[in-house]
């Protein structure tokens, strides 16, 4: 496994660098965001450990810019900012787990371990449809009734997984490890709101019509995303 280390503080880096080999990995190294972030996109690592704060750019913003060019190589981030208003921004610009620092380098590698084990996006279909609703992966894009909404990323992300397992009730444990990364940090609150605004931007976007589309609150477990049959 290859992993980029994006990480300032040179001795953690080195002593990052020098564990994740002890356990077998392949680790490559980066001292600022801007050239972290050209590593990135220029090879095909199997995973990320990115610091928040970083000099040129922020690790934020890294990782940001990866996901709206497309690229889903898993990703960790670091930081010192250890509240949750940090780790839910962190969460929402795409990395796929979060680890406050001081850490133990164990948790790290199990953490590590954990989002490598996800399937890769591009095992799936990369256009979805269901009712008048047109979901292209790829480009990140969405249609309702024809027309282009604009949705938040982690709303994006709620409707991919929902039209994924459609029909299947998802509890929120999934949807906060599979969308946030990690079911540690993202109260029942922050999916319900992304939820709820999903639902309003799926119902606005029928303009009037009847809506073929709706999302099920399962009390006590999760949601389902089933289609209405409409009536004559």
């Amino acid at each position: 496994m290859w992993v980029l280390i994006v990480e300032d503080e040179i001795r953690l880096a080195d002593l990052i660098r020098r564990g994740l080999e002890a356990e077998g990995f392949s680790v490559a190294v980066s001292h600022d965001g801007v050239e972290g972030e050209e590593l990135a996109a220029l090879n095909r690592y199997d995973a990320l450990i990115v610091d928040w704060r970083l000099p040129k750019q922020d690790g934020r913003t890294l990782i940001k810019n990866l996901r709206a060019a497309g690229n889903q190589v898993p990703a960790i981030m670091l930081t010192a900012l250890g509240d949750v208003e940090h780790r839910v921004a962190g969460l929402e610009a795409g990395a796929d787990d979060y680890l406050p620092k001081p850490f133990s380098f164990e948790e790290l590698v199990a953490r590590l371990r954990a989002v490598t084990r996800r399937p890769p996006i591009a095992e799936f279909d990369h256009i979805l449809t269901a009712g008048s609703v047109v979901v292209n992966c790829d480009r990140r894009s969405v249609e309702i009734s024809g027309e282009p909404e604009f949705l938040r990323p982690k709303e994006f992300a709620l409707l991919e997984m929902l039209l994924r397992r459609r029909g299947d009730v998802i509890s929120r444990s999934v949807l906060a490890e599979r969308i946030w990364g990690s079911a540690l940090y993202v109260t029942d609150n922050v999916i319900d709101v992304t939820v709820s605004g999903l639902r309003s931007k799926l119902n606005a976007g029928f303009k009037g019509t009847t809506p073929d589309l709706e999302i099920v609150t399962v009390r006590g477990v999760g949601y389902s995303l089933r289609e209405i049959e409409k009536t004559s």
